[in-house]
C-alpha cells in the first residue's frame, strides 16, 4: 500500500509500504531528497552510482541527481522527506548539514548506515516528523522544522564523518562561500570572472577546486540552479517562456530553451505540458482552484508488475 504524500510548505514526509514486487523508476524531484529504509532491501542507482542499501540506512539525494529504486526484498517500509533546497537558506542556516546535499566530491556515497547508539531516537525523530505533518496541529509547522533540525543535529553528532565539509581543509572554505554565492544570485548576471574578483582567486583554482568539492564545473552548477528555479515556475505559475526564462536567470530566451533541453531532454513547454497532464491525470500531483497556484504532491511514480 502506498499512501499520498502529505504536503507542506518546505517540507514533505511521507511512509510507504508494500509487499508487492515495486520498481521506482528513473527520475528526480526538484527537492533534496532524504529516504530512510525501515525494513527490507533495495537496489539504488544515484547519476552513475550504484548502491545495494538494507534496512536501517538513509539515502541522501539533491535536486540535481537523477535516481532509481528496485525493492529486492520485501515486506519494504521506509520514510522518505523531501525539502525545499530554499530550506536550508532560509531556515537551517548550517552549511555542516546541507553539505550531505550540496557537496559531492568522487568518494562521496549516498548511502548512511544508521547503525550508531542513537539509531532508536533517529527513527523515532522521523516518525514524529511524519506526524506532525500528518495530523497538522496548532505550529506544527514549527514543529516540523523544529524536529527536522533535531534530525541532522543527531546525525551529525553520531556520524560526522559523512557530512562532507568536515573533509574540506581550511583554505577550501572560500568555495563553499562561493556555492552559496551562487545559490543566493544565481538570477542575476554571475559569472566565473565576477567571482574570482569578488573573493579575490584565481578563475582556474576556482574552477577546479569547485568541480572536486560539488561534482559540477561552476557553470554546471551556475546553470542546473537556473533550470532547477525555471522547473519551479514552470509548473507553478502560468507565466510565459520569456518571463520564466528571465526570472530565473537566464538573459537569452534561445540559449535556455538549449539549456533546459540538454538537461531535461524536452522543451520547456513540453516539460509544462507533461507534468500539468500528471496532476490532470493524478499522477500524484494535485492543483488548486486557480492553475497559477498548482502544488505538487511529489510521489515517485511507481510501477507494480504482476
Amino acid at each position: 500500500m502506498f499512501n499520498n504524500p502529505i504536503n507542506t510548505f518546505d517540507i514533505d514526509a511521507v511512509y510507504d509500504e508494500s509487499k508487492e514486487e515495486l520498481e521506482l523508476k528513473d527520475h528526480f524531484h526538484n527537492s533534496f531528497e532524504i529516504i530512510y529504509i525501515l525494513e527490507g532491501k533495495v537496489e539504488c542507482w544515484v547519476n552513475n552510482k550504484y548502491y545495494t542499501v538494507s534496512r536501517d540506512s538513509f539515502i541522501f539525494i539533491n535536486n540535481m541527481e537523477t535516481h532509481k529504486l528496485k525493492v529486492s526484498e520485501y515486506p519494504y517500509k521506509r520514510y522518505y522527506i523531501l525539502i525545499k533546497p530554499d530550506f536550508f537558506r532560509t531556515s537551517i542556516q548550517n552549511p555542516v548539514f546541507s553539505s550531505v546535499f550540496s557537496n559531492r566530491s568522487e568518494n562521496f556515497r549516498h548511502v548512511l548506515k544508521n547503525d550508531g547508539e542513537m539509531k532508536d531516537r533517529i527513527i523515532k525523530y522521523l516518525e514524529y516528523l511524519y506526524t506532525e505533518i500528518k495530523q497538522k496541529k496548532n505550529y506544527w509547522q514549527d514543529a516540523t522544522k523544529s524536529i527536522l533540525y533535531l534530525i541532522f543535529v543527531q546525525l551529525y553528532r553520531s556520524y560526522p564523518k559523512y557530512f562532507p565539509i568536515n573533509n574540506l581543509s581550511s583554505s577550501d572554505d572560500v568555495i563553499v562561500k562561493i556555492q552559496r554565492y551562487i545559490e543566493e544570485n544565481f538570477t542575476g548576471p554571475v559569472s566565473l570572472d565576477e567571482v574570482s574578483k569578488l573573493f579575490y582567486l584565481n578563475k582556474y583554482y576556482i574552477s577546479h577546486r569547485f568541480k572536486a568539492i560539488t561534482g559540477f564545473t561552476f557553470k554546471e552548477y551556475l546553470i542546473m540552479q537556473r533550470i532547477s528555479k525555471a522547473k519551479d515556475l514552470l509548473l507553478y505559475t502560468d507565466e510565459d517562456i520569456t518571463w520564466v526564462c528571465m526570472n530565473s536567470g537566464f538573459n537569452n530566451v534561445n540559449h535556455f530553451i538549449r539549456s533546459f533541453k540538454k538537461i531535461e531532454n524536452i522543451t520547456p513547454l513540453q516539460y509544462r505540458k507533461k507534468y500539468r497532464q500528471h496532476e490532470e491525470h493524478g499522477d500524484g500531483f494535485t492543483a488548486s482552484s486557480s492553475p497559477a497556484k498548482r502544488k505538487l504532491k511529489d510521489r515517485h511514480h511507481a510501477s507494480f508488475k504482476g
